[in-house]
């Protein structure tokens, strides 16, 4: 006769809950139920054992590193990575509690914690490939995209025929502007799985800066057709729309952007140039409050609110807004275009010219051209291009 064990380990997970009813403070107990739930993939009484500590006040540091892997097989990250702290703060030095600690940092947004953790593992020679991985993506979010191209390349030598790892890559060769390696890895990656979202990024982000359109928006409308939650293809596909002058198309994809990454404070500025444009005050404010409250030292910003009250007839407003602007983001093109549409409404209009010049005659800064040499591409491209006209328009 056969005996299930799975039904015998969980007979006695039962067992060790009862008892810790009569003896609620013995820790051995409560240890060897966290590892049995662990073990058996637990949840439910897993989060029995959680409140039981919290009831408790049980913060003992092996206790805490067992209760952080049962609160990331619940998916409650940010209680894993509170639990994984005083486990560490406590002495605990073991790689799986480090790792799983940052795990929950990650998989709740605070990127920064989670790349202090990794940084403490990443160094190994060994360190597995999730472990590479998850820090280059926390890299990523922290912008520090070297680092985590040099982690990922490092990734892909352990696991050569690795998709996601492949196109990760392709994603951050481009953000490095490495462009034609970044296309070369993302096509390597789509043609053994056309889906993989880091690809399509790339793919699509590169024929964008080499001004392939076609290819650009086909790339787009595969990517969120098949990442539809997926906000930067949605305002990749947006940014690509304003540049084309389909304004229309533009706002109704950023809008969809900013309901998958409502933090991303670009798309929010992108959304109130469209209404800037069209002259809608009170939608470019709305848009530009949405990014005010995610940041509200960004100078362009305070540049973009600007505008919006020289549209709105509020000009020593504006003037208090330009300085602000200017102050935190001396080179911003929203404060230099809101001071020339002042010197232009005071009757200065060479003034004005002259600002415009200035902003023009600098170099963007993702590119080695000026803004008058990118404008004048962009014009000669889109000469007998017509913007969309909105019902609000005449």
């Amino acid at each position: 006769m056969t005996i299930d064990n799975s039904s015998a380990e969980q007979n006695r997970l039962a067992r060790l809950l009862t008892f810790l009813g009569h003896d609620p403070t013995n820790l051995a107990l409560l240890a060897d139920a966290l590892a049995l739930a662990i073990d058996l993939g637990d949840v439910i009484h897993g989060q029995q054992l959680i409140d039981h500590m919290k009831t408790q006040a049980i913060e003992e540091p092996n206790i805490c590193a067992l209760a952080a892997h049962v609160s990331l097989q619940a998916g409650q990250y940010a209680e894993a990575g509170a639990f994984g702290d005083k486990a560490i703060e406590g002495g605990i030095k073991h790689p799986a509690v480090i790792f799983n600690t940052a795990q929950g940092h990650f998989y709740s947004g605070d990127y920064a914690t989670a790349h202090t953790l990794l940084s403490r593992l990443s160094h190994e020679a060994q360190s597995p490939t999730s472990l590479l991985v998850m820090h280059a993506r926390a890299l990523h979010q922290l912008e520090e995209t070297e680092e985590a191209e040099a982690l990922v390349a490092r990734a892909l030598l352990q696991d050569p025929a690795n998709i996601e790892i492949r196109g990760l890559l392709a994603l951050l060769q481009y953000e490095n502007d490495n462009y034609s390696p970044a296309l070369i890895t993302a096509h390597e990656t789509l043609a053994q799985n056309p889906d993989q979202l880091d690809a399509l990024i790339a793919c699509a982000s590169v024929h964008f800066h080499q001004h392939n359109i076609t290819a650009s928006r086909n790339a787009w409308l595969h990517t969120i057709a098949v990442h539809p939650e997926c906000g930067r293809a949605w305002s990749g596909l947006a940014r690509l729309e304003f540049n084309e002058l389909e304004f229309d198309a533009a706002e109704e994809h950023l809008k969809t952007a900013v309901k998958f990454m409502p933090d991303h404070i670009g798309t929010w500025h992108l959304l109130a140039w469209i209404y800037i444009l069209r002259g809608d005050s009170i939608q470019a404010r709305r848009a530009l409050d949405c990014s005010y409250a995610l940041d509200r030292n960004f100078g362009e910003t305070h540049g973009g609110l600007a505008i919006v009250d020289i549209l709105e007839g509020m000009t020593e407003r504006a003037q208090k807004g330009i300085r602000r602007a200017l102050k935190l983001k001396p080179d911003g093109l929203s404060a230099r275009y809101a001071e020339a549409l002042l010197l232009q409404q005071a009757g200065h209009p060479e003034k004005a010219a002259q600002v415009i010049d200035q902003v023009l005659d600098r170099t963007r800064p993702d590119s080695s051209d000026t803004g008058r040499v990118l404008m004048e591409n962009w014009l000669q491209t889109h000469q007998n291009k017509i913007p969309d006209r909105h019902p609000d328009q005449h």
